[in-house]
C-alpha cells in the first residue's frame, strides 16, 4: 500500500499536479481520475505540445539505449561525436569504450544499472561533462583522471557496493554540488569530498562510517547530509558550524552522543533520526543473488527517501490541506 501511494505521488509530481489535489486530510487519495483530469486540461496540453517540440530538437544530440539485449555499445556510436548526452540503462554492457574521449561536447553521461566494472582513464578528456551517473554497476574504484573533468557538477557512484575510497585528484572538482556514494564500503568521508568547496548535497548513507571528520564544517555550502545506515556512535559538534546545513538524516540506533544544538529548532536544521528495522538474513548459495537483492532494496529506499525529502521541502510552508488548531490549557 505504501509503495503504491509513493508511486502515485511520483506520477502526480511528474505531471505537475499540486499536492492539494491528491491529499485529503493528510492522506493520499490514489484516485486515477485525478491523473485523467490533468491529462485533459487544455493549458497542460498546450504546454505539453511546446515541450514535445523542444524534446524533438534536443533528441538530435542524445544517445539512448536500454534492455538486456545490449552487451556492448553499437559500432555506429563512434561516428556520432557531436552527441551531448548518453543515457544507457539496464543493459549487460560491462565496459565503456576508450573512444569516449572523442565526445568533447558530452555534457551528461547517465550509465545507471548496467554491469560496468571500471571507468576508462579516457573519461578525463570530457572537460565539458557536468553529470556523471554510474550508479548500480560493478565498480570497485574510480580513476584519478576523473579529476580532470573540471566542469562536473553531479557525481553519482551509489549502489556499486564495493567502492572503498576515492582518489585525491577528485579534489579538483570545484564545481561539484551533488555527490552520491551511498551503498558502498566507505569507512570515512573521502578527503577529496571535503575539498569540494561548492558541495551542497552529500549522500554517504549505507556505508561503514564509524565517525565523521572533525573538520566537516569546511563544507560550508552543504545543505543536505544523508548518513543513515552507517555505524556512527556520535556526531561531531562541527556540524553546528555549518551555516547552510538544512537537512541531516541519520540512523539513531547506535548514536549515543548528539550535540544539543543540532536538535534546537532555532538552527533551522531538520534533524531526522531513523530507526533501522532489522533485515532478515537470506541464506543463498549464489552470492551474486544476495548482492542483486541488496541493490534492489537500496534502489527502492533511495526512491522513497527522495520522495520523502521532496515532501519535507513542501512542508516549509503550511500546506493548503492543513488546519491550524490553537489549544490553551488553564491550570
Amino acid at each position: 500500500r505504501i509503495k503504491q501511494e509513493w508511486n502515485f505521488i511520483l506520477e502526480c509530481r511528474k505531471k505537475g499536479i499540486p499536492q492539494s489535489k491528491y491529499l485529503k486530510n493528510g492522506f493520499v487519495d490514489t484516485d486515477e481520475k485525478i491523473l485523467d483530469t490533468y491529462e485533459k486540461n487544455p493549458k497542460l496540453q498546450k504546454r505539453r505540445a511546446l515541450s514535445d517540440e523542444i524534446k524533438k530538437e534536443r533528441n538530435k544530440f542524445i544517445f539512448q539505449i536500454s534492455g538486456e539485449q545490449w552487451t556492448e555499445f553499437p559500432d555506429s556510436l563512434k561516428e556520432q561525436v557531436y552527441l551531448k548526452e548518453w543515457y544507457v540503462y539496464n543493459t549487460l554492457i560491462q565496459t565503456i569504450p576508450a573512444y569516449i574521449a572523442l565526445f568533447q561536447d558530452l555534457r551528461v553521461l547517465e550509465l545507471s544499472k548496467n554491469h560496468i566494472s571500471h571507468l576508462p582513464v579516457e573519461i578525463g578528456c570530457l572537460r565539458n561533462l557536468t553529470v556523471l551517473n554510474v550508479s548500480f554497476n560493478n565498480l570497485k574504484s574510480v580513476p584519478p583522471e576523473l579529476g580532470d573533468c573540471e566542469n562536473l557538477e553531479k557525481l553519482d557512484l551509489s549502489g556499486n557496493m564495493e567502492i572503498t575510497e576515492l582518489p585525491f585528484e577528485l579534489s579538483n572538482l570545484k564545481k561539484v554540488t551533488v555527490v552520491d556514494v551511498s551503498a558502498n564500503k566507505f569507512h570515512s568521508i573521502p578527503i577529496c569530498v571535503l575539498r569540494m568547496s561548492n558541495l551542497q548535497w552529500l549522500d554517504i548513507s549505507n556505508n561503514n562510517l564509524k565517525d565523521l571528520p572533525e573538520d566537516i564544517d569546511r563544507l560550508d555550502q552543504l545543505q543536505t547530509l544523508l548518513l543513515q545506515k552507517n555505524k556512527l556512535t556520535y556526531l561531531p559538534r562541527a556540524l553546528v558550524n555549518m551555516p547552510k546545513l538544512s537537512l541531516l538524516v541519520v540512523s539513531g540506533d547506535d548514536l549515543v552522543e548528539i550535540p544539543t544544538a543540532i536538535c534546537e529548532s532555532t538552527t533551522g536544521l531538520k534533524f531526522i533520526s531513523l530507526k533501522d528495522s532489522p533485515v532478515e538474513t537470506i541464506v543463498c548459495e549464489d552470492t551474486e543473488e544476495i548482492i542483486e537483492s541488496e541493490r534492489e532494496r537500496e534502489q527502492f529506499e533511495k526512491e522513497f527517501m527522495k520522495a520523502y525529502i521532496e515532501d519535507l521541502k513542501e512542508r516549509d510552508s503550511t500546506p493548503s490541506y492543513t488546519t491550524k488548531v490553537l489549544l490553551s490549557l488553564q491550570i
